[in-house]
């Protein structure tokens, strides 16, 4: 099965991504990305005509990625579920899937250059929403997030890595609990 030329093109930029050493260390290129997807550099600029647009693409395609594993652990898409079963999904998500370097850096790149968060936002955004919670659960449900953003980041990172996630994932799923069941911690 061939994947379409643009899920190709994303697909390949992702490669060149993982196959760097150091995340810090990660330039991509309309000529690198089209060589690896077997594309003249016109022909990627046919689909991303510059390296902002490759750049969006990318993004949007790992985020829809993170997307996907969410609606695949949560049964569901965000809309349809509560605050609780979308953190809960997240946690899962980030402690347990194999967390990818090529993601982080996709991820961490939005610090420098702005116009990559709005991905990010559109299709994870709607998970983090705590405006449906009570307010009494928020900073729970914020703070089971931060341990498994911590959590995922450290791993992909390679930063200070645990042995065992299973405690980590364990305890922000407590936090979880104990604001669904109303009490604060």
């Amino acid at each position: 099965m061939t994947a379409d030329t643009p899920t190709r093109i994303m697909e390949s930029a992702k490669e060149l991504v993982s196959e760097n050493a150091r995340v810090e260390g990660v330039t991509l290129s309309l000529e690198s990305v089209a060589k690896r997807a077997g594309l003249t550099k016109p022909g990627l600029m046919y689909y991303f005509p510059n390296k902002e647009a490759l750049m969006v693409g990318l993004v949007d395609f790992a985020a829809e990625h993170w997307h996907e594993l969410l609606v695949a652990q949560a049964g569901a898409g965000p809309a349809e579920l509560s605050p609780f079963e979308r953190h809960r999904a997240y946690v899962e998500v980030a402690t347990t899937e194999d967390v990818s370097r090529a993601d982080y850096w996709i991820f961490s790149d939005a610090l420098y250059h702005p116009v990559l968060a709005g991905p990010w936002q559109a299709w994870l955004g709607p998970w983090f929403s705590l405006e449906d919670a009570p307010a009494a659960a928020r900073g729970a449900l914020a703070a089971a997030r931060f341990c498994a953003d911590g959590a995922w980041m450290s791993e992909a990172s390679g930063v200070m890595r645990v042995d065992d996630l299973a405690p980590v994932r364990a305890h922000a799923l407590e936090l979880i609990a104990v604001a669904e069941r109303g009490g604060v911690r």
